[in-house]
């Protein structure tokens, strides 16, 4: 298995995303106190494609949350998620989901992306 947390701190320290926002954090917080937020979280590292019983490459999963408030002073979530995506894209991810989800709180914006990459030993 590839190191992928290595490969994670390259998107996280991405100024593209820091500048835009208060807090990225790479696990979920019990609750988002700094807006906008971004919070990277691995869903799934597997073996893929394997020879002589041994695998060859990883399958990576990461699902990305992005948090901000519905105020004129904040960055929008499309505009964070697209600069996301900008990031990943450069890392060879490809985006499988990108979804506004509804959020109880007031003024409380909620994008969710799920990128997947395979990468080959």
């Amino acid at each position: 298995m590839i190191n992928a947390k290595k490969l994670y701190n390259t998107i996280l320290n991405d100024s593209r995303i820091t500048d835009m926002v208060e807090d990225v954090l790479d696990a979920y917080p019990e609750t988002v106190e700094k807006f906008p937020c971004v919070i990277f979280q691995d869903e799934n590292q597997s073996d893929i494609e394997f020879a002589d019983n041994l695998p060859l490459g990883d399958s990576i999963a990461v699902q990305i949350h992005i948090f901000t408030k519905a105020l004129s002073d904040y960055a929008t979530t499309s505009a964070i998620g697209l600069k996301v995506a900008e990031v990943m894209k450069e890392q060879f991810f490809t985006c499988r989901n990108n979804r506004e989800v509804q959020d109880v709180a007031d003024n409380v914006r909620h994008r969710v992306m799920y990128f997947t990459r395979e990468v080959f030993s």
